[in-house]
């Protein structure tokens, strides 16, 4: 092989990743020259092909160009065959084969997953989410080194060219198999690579290197933002956000704070990301009145609290177990020391009322008489009148004798005597944070 393509000493930055890669294999030049150059580079390889069935013979014959190639070098290869459905597209012979990637990934006890894509299908993917409306995050194209679904996936061909794969297997006499649906400008993609893409480089030569050369820079500035986003989400966990807190970042950071955090909260397993108008609408509930909701996928919905922003689940919070407050986790129970407590970390309350005491979240019919008022109030009316947001209501722990409440965690006391009055007193103190206690308007 000449100096002009050195794609051996590239690749022997592999041998530092321990264990098995497995290679995404179809045939075509791309994949082939990939599993030779792992293989030259002394990587420990196996191979999965997935025949989608879209083609008739000649998909079965890339089937078996792939069997008796990997048979030849001796590797091990998994293959799948898929029953297409009455219209399949890109986006199902994209999933269909990411799916039988995670099975191969489990059968052969692989480390990563390794696909052939390089800088031309970089500048493709670059122009194709430009044309598309894509933010920062899409026009950084491919990763080199990424996940997908608890998959780890590498792509290291990104900085050689198409024309410089196939030279490669060229001067080493290995033939490769062509995918005459490549040719069909009905795909999006397809018109790009063999239409636009050529005329630019007519226009200007180099257009698909710089392109890429752009991903990558902009694949810099992905990572901080990214960093700063986790930060932010790590000093905030949960599915509610502090209104406070998240005013504090400017808007483009804001967007892509909701877009991880809805990752993060709804949609940690699967590819459900939230479209432009999705993100719009749960960032416009920053600065809406309380209350106001938008829908997400899922039946998920976002909720602008007083205090939060929140996303609420289709199932909605789980209830608090009912308990003896004796017996409650969520509540410490100290001996008096002089301290009455503020009525919503901690409270000093008779002894002996323990007994008749349970901790609950709140049902139909509960009432409080807040602590320094008369008369008394429904549950709701007094979460209302506290600015609560409706979406940690579930969530508060109540501490009751049996429809009326004594203390509602994090929020107030209700009917409990003056320090003075009480004989043989304790300390009671919640043993949880109560993120209602926090944020702003």
């Amino acid at each position: 092989m000449s100096a002009a393509h050195p794609f051996p000493t590239d690749m022997l930055t592999l041998k530092c990743l321990e264990g098995r890669l497995l290679v995404g294999l179809s045939g075509g030049a791309d994949s082939v020259a990939l599993l030779l150059l792992l293989l030259d580079a002394g990587a420990e390889v196996a191979a999965v092909h997935v025949n989608h069935g879209l083609r008739g013979a000649e998909s079965d014959g890339d089937e078996a160009f792939v069997r008796a190639f990997c048979n030849r070098l001796n590797v091990p290869l998994v293959t799948y065959r898929a029953c297409p459905p009455e219209n399949p597209g890109e986006n199902w012979a994209r999933e269909v084969r990411y799916g039988f990637f995670r099975e191969a990934m489990q059968e052969s006890c692989a480390d990563a997953l390794v696909l052939a894509h390089h800088r031309d299908d970089q500048a493709e993917t670059l122009l194709l989410h430009l044309l598309r409306g894509a933010g920062l995050t899409g026009l950084t194209g491919m990763a080199a080194d990424t996940w997908r679904d608890g998959m780890r996936i590498l792509r290291p061909l990104l900085s050689y060219s198409r024309d410089e794969l196939r030279a490669y297997l060229k001067e080493k006499n290995q033939p490769w198999r062509e995918d005459a649906s490549n040719g069909d400008a009905r795909y999006l993609r397809n018109a790009l690579r063999n239409e636009l893409l050529p005329l630019m480089e007519q226009l200007a030569p180099g257009a698909a290197a710089r392109m890429a050369q752009t991903a990558a820079l902009l694949q810099e500035d992905e990572a901080v933002l990214n960093a700063l986003t986790a930060d932010f989400l790590a000093m905030h966990p949960g599915d509610a956000l502090p209104l406070d807190a998240l005013r504090t970042q400017p808007a483009g950071l804001q967007k892509r704070i909701l877009r991880a955090w809805w990752t993060a909260i709804a949609a940690p397993t699967e590819e459900r990301s939230l479209s432009s108008a999705q993100t719009d609408a749960l960032h416009a509930l920053v600065e809406a009145e309380a209350s106001v909701r938008c829908n997400l996928p899922g039946d998920w919905h976002g909720q602008r609290g007083w205090t939060h922003l929140h996303l609420v689940s289709p199932e909605g919070a789980a209830a608090i177990p009912e308990m003896p407050a004796a017996d409650c986790p969520l509540l410490r129970i100290e001996a008096f020391t002089g301290e009455t407590g503020d009525g919503r970390g901690s409270q000093a309350i008779p002894c002996e009322w323990l007994n008749g005491c349970t901790i609950r979240s709140r049902r139909t019919g509960d009432f409080i008489r807040p602590f320094g008022q008369e008369g008394r109030q429904s549950l709701q009316d007094y979460f209302v009148n506290r600015r609560v947001d409706a979406a940690f209501r579930d969530r508060v722990p109540l501490l009751c004798r049996g429809s009326e409440v004594l203390l509602a965690g994090g929020v107030g006391a209700g009917n409990i005597p003056c320090t003075d009055e009480i004989n043989d007193p304790v300390l009671l103190r919640w043993n949880a944070e109560f993120p209602w206690q926090r944020g702003g308007k």
